[in-house]
């Protein structure tokens, strides 16, 4: 027991590194583009008194802010005499009497020129174009627009990010865009073309009790693109591993060049969407990204080294293998839960995924006959059927007994509530969540759980408090069997890349 333990305990000191955000050195240079996630002052142009209407998107930026712990000096500007939250509105970037680095639009597209050129002669260094209606949009106007605006920008040294997106999140500085993201600074940072995709894969990380370092959303991506973030997160000493949702790009080599040597440097995980006929007339609609083709991409990731995910769920599954387990060396698998038909949906889904399931050898299976006395009602092979409604002692018990067995390389632990028709609910989630956290704690290798519920989470909200208790035991949860074997699968082929120097597989 004692040996299981501190097993647990040494792996989580050593994958800490994956979890903990980082101090920058005080020798080290922090890397390019670090400005625009820290910026000195900001303007948010596009606000009207809060008495005229206090839910302009300008005001919602200014009150998101705010809320997540924005410090630094905070001017709304736009029409009308008033104020934003209590602080004073700016009738235009000029008046602002102090210097503001960095400014949010959101105005119609038709202000943006004279926008830019005020921002110039302000000293603005970077501005964030939630406005839409530049490239993205059918009318070639759209395009011209965009790209004067660019000319103005680069006239006078300022970065854009988008136009056409939700800008940055970034819980160090107080910068967000969503309302309840979490406020704890991680170690993930993630870069999405689709502001859509970006807030979808921010909640998704956080109900997983995953944070970020920095997240942006970078649109149109007319200045600041998906190359030049890979190349800052890279070298970000506070990030340790890259996400990324891209619909294309116009810097075919220089992302390849990247992705190498960013997935050289840390675990990078992209969800490259459209990559189908109907997707790829989206993306040009919707960013106005050069797709390219499924086969372009492959090829692309098999090359850097980059780990292909085709969800952001699965994105984020694969980040919780890689921050909450230990190395993966093997696809061997140890397959535990409770139900003849559960254990056997399991191990379809194990299978299907990657994972291979060996027989328990004839004397682990006559450790848990001894234990139970009988197998009626349980399945001592693999995957073992072990009931917890015999007590959760006795579960410990019987996964102590198998795990000396060097026959598997991880475990992988299931369970499905609502399935006794005998059991009031709350007692069937708090027994199942007991004996997952129970038979993880004596677990002697790799393990991952999945919490199975299939009707409606209901008011009681017990799915939800079930699943937090795993992640507050730091355990590697997922919502069902299938998708914590996929990312244990995807998570081995890059570990397995990176002992053997290869980049040829995802």
């Amino acid at each position: 027991m004692h040996v299981k333990l501190d097993f647990w305990r040494s792996h989580r000191l050593e994958y800490s590194v994956l979890k903990r955000t980082s101090e920058l050195p005080q020798n080290m240079k922090r890397p390019e583009l670090d400005y625009i996630f820290h910026p000195r002052s900001t303007a948010v142009v596009g606000t009207l008194p809060d008495s005229l209407n206090k839910f302009k998107l300008g005001n919602q930026f200014i009150r998101m802010l705010l809320e997540y712990g924005y410090k630094d000096p905070l001017y709304p500007v736009g029409e009308g005499e008033g104020d934003v939250c209590g602080i004073k509105i700016y009738q235009s970037i000029s008046e602002i009497p102090g210097p503001v680095d960095y400014v949010i639009s959101a105005v119609q597209s038709k202000y943006v020129l004279q926008l830019v050129e005020e921002c110039g002669r302000k000293g603005v260094r970077v501005m964030h174009f939630f406005t839409s209606g530049f490239s993205e949009i059918e009318d070639k106007s759209g395009q011209e627009l965009q790209e004067q605006m660019v000319g103005i920008a680069r006239r006078y040294g300022i970065r854009v990010i988008g136009p056409n997106c939700m800008g940055i999140y970034c819980p160090e500085s107080g910068l967000a865009f969503g309302m309840n993201f979490s406020k704890k600074p991680g170690s993930v940072g993630y870069l999405a073309q689709s502001g859509g995709q970006c807030i979808i894969g921010v909640r998704e990380a956080n109900r997983r009790g995953i944070d970020f370092s920095k997240v942006i959303s970078y649109g149109n991506a007319c200045d600041i693109n998906e190359c030049d973030l890979l190349e800052y997160l890279t070298d970000d000493p506070a990030t340790h591993v890259i996400t990324a949702y891209i619909e294309g790009t116009n810097q075919g080599p220089r992302l390849l060049k990247a992705l190498r040597r960013a997935a050289d440097t840390k675990p990078v995980i992209v969800f490259k969407c459209a990559d189908t006929g109907g997707g790829s007339q989206a993306a040009v609609s919707h960013t106005s990204a050069i797709a390219g083709s499924s086969l372009t991409w492959d090829a692309l990731l098999r090359q850097t080294g980059a780990i292909r995910v085709y969800n952001v769920q699965e994105m984020f599954d694969v980040v919780t293998v890689l921050q909450r387990c230990p190395e993966i060396t093997g696809l061997r698998a140890l397959v535990v839960g409770h139900g003849g038909g559960s254990c056997v949906q399991a191990s379809d889904d194990c299978c299907r995924a990657g994972l291979t399931m060996p027989l328990l050898p004839p004397e682990f299976r006559q450790a848990l006959w001894n234990i139970y006395k009988f197998d009626a009602g349980n399945i001592f092979k693999n995957p073992l059927d072990i009931n917890p409604y015999w007590g959760v002692d006795k579960a410990r018990e019987a996964l102590t007994a198998v795990g000396s067995w060097d026959g598997v390389d991880l475990i992988l632990l299931h369970s499905t509530p609502e399935q006794d028709p005998f059991v009031p609910r709350e007692f069937q989630f708090k027994l199942h969540t007991d004996a997952l956290v129970g038979w993880g704690e004596v677990a002697s290798k790799p393990v991952v759980m999945a919490m199975n519920v299939n009707t409606a989470p209901g008011d009681d909200g017990l799915p939800e408090k079930s699943f937090q208790r795993l992640l507050d035991a730091d355990f590697a949860a997922f919502p069902t069997v299938v998708r914590a074997a996929t990312a244990l699968v995807r998570a081995y082929n890059y570990y397995r890349r990176r002992r053997g120097g290869r980049r040829d597989s995802v």
